[in-house]
Order: structure tokens, then C-alpha cells, then sequence
């Protein structure tokens, strides 16, 4: 189960646990057509024939959408593993972040998170079936920069929230690793990049430079990089990978 699986990360993380034989539901809020293409390449990208990949539209912000997610999740036989990674930024000195985005912030990156870890963390427990929940962080949460300072504080609590649920299921033999990715081309960034450009008066092309400069790799984050990740973590070989914070990022922060 992929909140968030219509495009960018979610894309990412669609195909790699589609190439790594499971089924899929995939949460989708806005973007019929990128919600249609990924479902389409996930099921081109399928392991094995007879796959199936179900699209389920609703905001991860409401607590409804988690129960109806893991209806759809319990039809294909039930979840296995919960990949919350719905997110939204706005770019903002903390001094000139709207309290009204701040809100939307926190609704879909902390509560929506908040709300699957319950959805899936309940039914792993009362079904005694081991599983594996993956929290999309940042590397924002793990060191904050500036001009995203409310984005960071959602994502240091996506971190703290898994910290938490991890120790709470690892009786129930349950997983929660939270995956930090660095910057990446996604939509996302790339309205961040646009932002930042008007906050500097800088061209498009320096602010580009700007981000790629302070990552030692030398190249930004792909999706299929953190749908490698996670994809792992929802693999036998992570059962013992609990309670902890990934940076997948290029060395731009060590954690």
C-alpha cells in the first residue's frame, strides 16, 4: 500500500515493490492521469503475471481515507507493508510561513502519516501477522535548512512517530523504518526551487546549481533510489531493521 503513488517517489516506490512481486494499492488524491500511467507501468513492471494494482482516490489528511486504503489492501488478501509517503512543502522563511499552509503541512505529512501508522499498525497486530510500515521523512528531518523550516518540523515528527510506533510493534513483529530522501526533481522540488528563485531574485539555473553543488554524489535522487530503499526494508533481509531513520541523499547529510 503507496500513499502518494501517482507520480514522483510514489512512482519510485510503485515500481520497485511491483518488481519485487507485490501486489498494489495505490493512494491517489488529485492527478488522475499520473495515477493512470503509474498503474500502467506497475503492472508492466510486475515480477510475476496476475499481479494486480488497484488505484484508491482519497486525503491521506482524513482518517477515513486510511480505513478505505486498507479495505482495498484487505480485498488483494490483506497488507503486508504500508508505505506512507503522501507530502507537500511550501517554501517560506519560518518568520513568513502562513499559518494556514503551516496547517496543511502538518495534516498531510504528520496526521495522514499518523493515520496509517494506526490503519496498519492495528491490523498487523489483531491479524498477529508480521508487517512492515516505511514513513517518507526528508533529510529536513533529520537537519533542518533554511526556508523550510515548517516542512522540516513535520518531517522531524514523521521521524519521532516512527521512532515511537517502532518500539510499540516490534513485540507484534512489526517493522517502522522511516526513509529520508535528499533532494530529488520531483513536482515537489521543483515548485520549491521556483519559490526559492523569487525569495533570492536568483535564476532557476544558479538555484539549480546551488542544491546540486551541496550533494557530494554529485547527481540529485531518483525515485527509483528510494524505491530501492524501501523496497528493502520491505524485504525478508530487513526483519531486522526497526525504528530507524535512512538518508538516501548523496551524503548531503550524514545521520
Amino acid at each position: 500500500m503507496v500513499t502518494g503513488g501517482g507520480r514522483g517517489l510514489g512512482r519510485g516506490i510503485a515500481l520497485a515493490l511491483a518488481e519485487a512481486g507485490f501486489d498494489l494499492v495505490l493512494g491517489w488524491v488529485s492527478d488522475q492521469a499520473a495515477i493512470e500511467a503509474t498503474t500502467a507501468l506497475a503492472t508492466a513492471a510486475a515480477a510475476t503475471a496476475g499481479q494486480r494494482v488497484v488505484a484508491t482516490q482519497g486525503n491521506v489528511s482524513d482518517a477515513s481515507t486510511a480505513m478505505m486504503l486498507l479495505d482495498a489492501a484487505v480485498s488483494l488478501g490483506g497488507p503486508t507493508a504500508w508505505i506512507n509517503n503522501a507530502g507537500v512543502s511550501v517554501l517560506a522563511p519560518v518568520l513568513d510561513t502562513d499559518a494556514s499552509d503551516m496547517a496543511h503541512m502538518v495534516e498531510v505529512n504528520v496526521l495522514g502519516t499518523f493515520h496509517g501508522v494506526q490503519a496498519a499498525g492495528r491490523w498487523f497486530r489483531d491479524q498477529k501477522m508480521p508487517g512492515r510500515i516505511v514513513n517518507l521523512a526528508s533529510d529536513l528531518g533529520i537537519q533542518a535548512a533554511p526556508n523550510l523550516g515548517g516542512y522540516a518540523a513535520t518531517k522531524f515528527a514523521v521521524v519521532g512517530l516512527t521512532q515511537a510506533a517502532a518500539i510499540e510493534l516490534a513485540p507484534a513483529g512489526v517493522t517502522v523504518n522511516a526513509v529520508c530522501p535528499g533532494t530529488a526533481e520531483t513536482d515537489m522540488v521543483l515548485a520549491e526551487r521556483t519559490q526559492e528563485s523569487e525569495l533570492r531574485a536568483a535564476p532557476l539555473d544558479d538555484v539549480r546549481r546551488s542544491y546540486l553543488d551541496a550533494i557530494p554524489a554529485g547527481r540529485f535522487c531518483t525515485p527509483a533510489d528510494v524505491g530501492a530503499l524501501v523496497a528493502f526494508l520491505c524485504s525478508p533481509a530487513a526483519a531486522y531493521v526497526t525504528g530507524q531513520a535512512i538518508c538516501v541523499n548523496g551524503g548531503s547529510v550524514l545521520h
